[in-house]
């Protein structure tokens, strides 16, 4: 049986400000936050954070394994 992709969405809120408002550092910040949330929903349920990088779609697993996807 063929492994079925099933998105898990994050959804984020309670900002002080927009992120137009944001100085870099803020941004950074909230960016980390939020990749952090998602590593953690997705990898309580067993389920890889999906990324891109140089072109290419990754896979990072919950024990730490980064994997190129292929289609």
């Amino acid at each position: 049986m063929p492994a079925q992709d099933i998105s898990i969405f994050l959804r984020y809120g309670g900002a002080e400000k927009s992120v137009f408002e944001m100085s870099k550092d803020e941004i950074e910040l909230a960016a980390a936050s939020i990749l952090r949330r998602a590593k953690e929903k997705a990898f309580s349920k067993g389920r890889p954070i999906i990324f891109g990088k140089d072109g290419k779609v990754y896979e990072e697993w919950p024990d730490g394994r980064i994997v190129e996807r292929h289609k």
